[in-house]
């Protein structure tokens, strides 16, 4: 009985997304409120920076070369993150949030900044990114250009470059980057408002910066203090609140904190899956999850819009049905055959009809397979048979219904036609498990 009832509310949902946005917004409350031992006090955030900082910033810059150039074991340096058995795991973790969270792809000119031994612009540059990593140390960045060359498989015909810095100015033109990655560096910034007014000149109109920092407490543990101690280097404690309203003053459209959930924390045994998707065991996993919240920080700055889209897309998810004719369909030959599909967006990537620009990135449509009639599906005779429009931007959690005026088949047979979505240029949704292409069978006599 439970089962049947599940599956039937599954259906209604699938076939009505409105539907599913009211149950959403009827529960929210109710969780609001059994969530209350969990919610934290709200900070507006401050413009004002800790003035005494700011006036030392050459003197923690020059402590930031000196940490370098004194380091006692500079291999370390060179081998990480692999030498830092502790925080590996840690390390790719981040790494990954990073570059998904940004919508890092080949070919984007890439700023790391605080890059110290630029570990993470190698990685980039091995996936295909420009990057220029940027320091206040150029022993550091010596540092980073060592490890670059000792690596064979570097892709040097994408000229990274190493590129120091005097902690006011980014030696880079306006608008000459698109993406700016921050790892475990702008706590360690005193003048942080003249820092993020560097990122937003550098960045293009629509540019990220992805940071991965410490947050609560991390100033006064007591590894952080005798770090300051020894070094002179700053541990700042990172105020979200706070960098938000300084970003946006500087011109960031937008300040977003990514809930990145503790997966290492939460173990389910098997048998408990169930359970714990009816809800046992949810306050012990929102409770790392805020704590995960609250000592670490996964943010992103938006130069400007934050709307995700095919031209970099993030989740895609697909749902299509032939709403008609059924199959099979028989047809004469030369005759032509008129297909409508309900399609629904179920990920979290509006798909654009028309494309981003010129280059009409990440232009969405419908996509027909013409194949021979077999089973579970025969051999390809046209990939790319035929393509119908949306008539507008598709957003998430909508549904919309698409007229398919196919091409007249004139061989007699039996054919297969496979309904998928393409984002042209870039890829088919049915190969990112995006969809589950639905097929007509058409017999022409």
């Amino acid at each position: 009985m439970i089962r049947m009832l599940r599956a039937a509310a599954i259906s209604a949902f699938k076939r009505y997304p409105g539907l599913r946005r009211a149950v959403h917004a009827t529960w929210e409350p109710i969780f609001h409120f059994a969530l209350l031992p969990f919610r934290l006090p709200r900070g507006r955030g401050s413009a004002v920076e800790q003035r005494d900082l700011v006036r030392r910033t050459e003197e923690y810059n020059g402590a930031a070369e000196r940490y370098f150039a004194e380091y006692r074991h500079p291999q370390f340096l060179i081998d990480k993150p692999f030498s830092d058995a502790p925080d590996f795991a840690a390390h790719l973790i981040a790494v990954g949030v990073l570059v998904a969270a940004a919508r890092l792809r080949p070919g984007d000119t890439v700023v790391e900044f605080g890059a110290g031994s630029c570990w993470l612009s190698h990685f980039l540059n091995r996936f295909g990114c420009r990057t220029i990593s940027v320091d206040v140390s150029e022993t550091a960045l010596a540092v980073g250009r060592r490890l670059f060359e000792r690596d064979p498989r570097t892709n040097w015909s994408l000229d990274p470059q190493f590129l120091p810095y005097d902690g006011y100015t980014l030696p880079l033109k306006d608008a000459s980057c698109d993406r700016i990655v921050v790892y475990d560096a702008f706590h360690h910034v005193p003048n942080q408002r003249v820092v993020l007014a560097e990122m937003h000149r550098v960045l293009t109109a629509e540019g990220i910066v992805a940071m991965s920092e410490p947050g609560k407490g991390h100033a006064s543990n007591p590894t952080s203090l005798a770090e300051t101690a020894t070094t002179g280097v700053l541990e700042n404690e990172l105020v979200i609140e706070d960098l938000a309203v300084l970003a946006e003053d500087v011109g960031f459209r937008e300040v977003s904190v990514l809930a990145e959930g503790p997966a290492r924390r939460h173990e389910i045994p098997v048998r408990d899956i169930g359970p714990f998707k009816g809800g046992r065991g949810f306050r012990r996993y929102w409770r790392g999850l805020c704590h995960e919240l609250v000592h670490h920080h996964y943010m992103l700055l938006y130069k400007g819009s934050s709307r995700t889209t095919t031209e970099r897309p993030g989740k895609l998810s697909s749902e299509i049905g032939i709403v008609g004719p059924a199959g099979p369909v028989a047809l004469s030959r030369g005759e032509r055959l008129r297909v409508d599909l309900r399609v629904t967006n179920v990920g979290d990537t509006c798909w654009l009809h028309r494309g981003a620009g010129d280059s009409r990135a990440g232009w969405t449509r419908v996509g027909v397979h013409l194949h021979e009639g077999g089973e579970p599906v025969g051999k390809v005779i046209d990939f790319d048979w035929h393509r119908a429009e949306f008539d507008g931007d598709v957003e998430p959690e909508s549904s919309v219904r698409v007229r398919c005026e196919l091409p007249a088949i004139h061989r007699p047979g039996a054919y297969d036609l496979q309904f998928d979505l393409v984002v042209e240029g870039l890829l088919w949704f049915a190969e990112r498990g995006a969809s589950r292409p639905p097929r007509l069978r058409v017999n022409v006599s």
